[in-house]
Formats: structure tokens, C-alpha cells, sequence
């Protein structure tokens, strides 16, 4: 059921999601973005806010500070895993690896490789201080308009 705190967290970690997919661009091998990029991070970003930050409203500043740093991590995991799994897709199709073990292997390492190539001091700043803010904000939004 749709209510102002869903609403709120979805708009909000949508909108960081899109930030942060526009300022990790630079961050890929030689301009080579996925083309699902953009659309992957808005999406997981709008789950994320709908589904963890937006049921979790109405409860004191501390706890939604938590919920913030919380769904930073879900935010982030989610976009490496996707990333990683789209990319084991597309080697598994080149034949790259033995077994399918391998192949769920491949995504975790995938995910590693990506998450270093982002760990950047200020996008993880940003990542950090922009999901305490839209979680502080779905919080008072989903506490006034029940």
C-alpha cells in the first residue's frame, strides 16, 4: 500500500541513485558504460527507498539514521550485484567459465573488481551523507502525512 513514507523513500533513493550513476561514468574502463547503468541504479535506488527506508518511518532520529546507513549498504550491494551478474552473463556466453560454480564465483569477483573501481572517497561520502539525508527526510515526510 502506497503511503507518503514509501513514496517519499522511493523519490529520494531514486533521485541518489541517479546521482551517483551520473558521477560514477568517469569511473568505467575507457567510457565503456553499460547501457543499462543509469536504469539499474534509479531502479535499485527506488526499491531500496520503497521497500527498506519507506516502511521503517515514524520512528525516532537515531534509528533513522541507521535505517540511512543501512540502505546505503543495501544501495550499494544490490547495484554491484546486478552489475556483476549482467557481466557473468555476458562471459558465461563467451564460454569463460568450467561450471556453474565458476560462473556464480565470476559474480562475486565481478562485484569485488567493480567496488574497487568506485571506492572513491568522495562518491562514498556522497553515498553516505546522501542516504542519511533521504532517510532523515522519509522519516519526518512519512511521520507527518500517515
Amino acid at each position: 500500500m502506497p503511503t507518503a513514507g514509501r513514496l517519499t523513500g522511493a523519490m529520494a533513493y531514486a533521485l541518489l541513485g541517479g546521482v551517483l550513476a551520473w558521477l560514477l561514468i568517469p569511473f568505467f574502463d575507457a567510457g565503456r558504460v553499460p547501457d543499462y547503468w543509469a536504469a539499474t541504479c534509479v531502479g535499485t535506488g527506488l526499491l531500496v527507498g520503497w521497500i527498506l527506508v519507506g516502511t521503517r518511518v515514524n520512528q525516532r532520529t537515531g534509528v533513522a539514521i541507521g535505517t540511512g546507513l543501512t540502505a546505503a549498504a543495501a544501495l550499494a550491494f544490490w547495484v554491484l550485484f546486478i552489475i556483476g551478474a549482467r557481466r557473468m552473463i555476458a562471459d558465461s556466453m563467451r564460454g569463460r567459465y568450467d561450471g556453474p560454480t565458476d560462473a556464480v564465483i565470476g559474480v562475486f569477483a565481478n562485484m569485488i573488481d567493480d567496488g574497487q573501481q568506485f571506492a572513491d572517497p568522495a562518491i562514498l561520502l556522497l553515498l553516505v551523507l546522501g542516504s542519511l539525508a533521504a532517510a532523515l527526510l522519509t522519516n519526518l515526510i512519512g511521520t507527518r502525512f500517515r
